[in-house]
């Protein structure tokens, strides 16, 4: 059986740069990628949104970069 060689010292804890409030930081990041997720839904959509309404109409200068992207023939 072994036996300790020496005793053991009581050390002041210090508290752990590393611990991480798991709850918190899962909800966060969910928070953050929907938000993400429906600001690019938005975004595409309104472009989108934008160049149908502009290419209903005759020849309008506020789509000019929709109409570029079509392909000439």
């Amino acid at each position: 059986m072994a036996t300790p060689t020496q005793t053991p010292t009581n050390v002041p804890e210090e508290p752990d740069p590393f611990f991480y409030d798991y709850a918190t930081v899962q909800t966060v990041g969910m928070v953050l990628a929907t938000v993400m997720f429906l600001l690019g839904v938005i975004i595409i959509v309104s472009k989108k949104v934008k160049c149908r309404k502009a290419d209903s109409r005759s020849e309008s200068p506020t789509c000019k970069s929709c109409k570029s992207e079509l392909p000439s023939s």
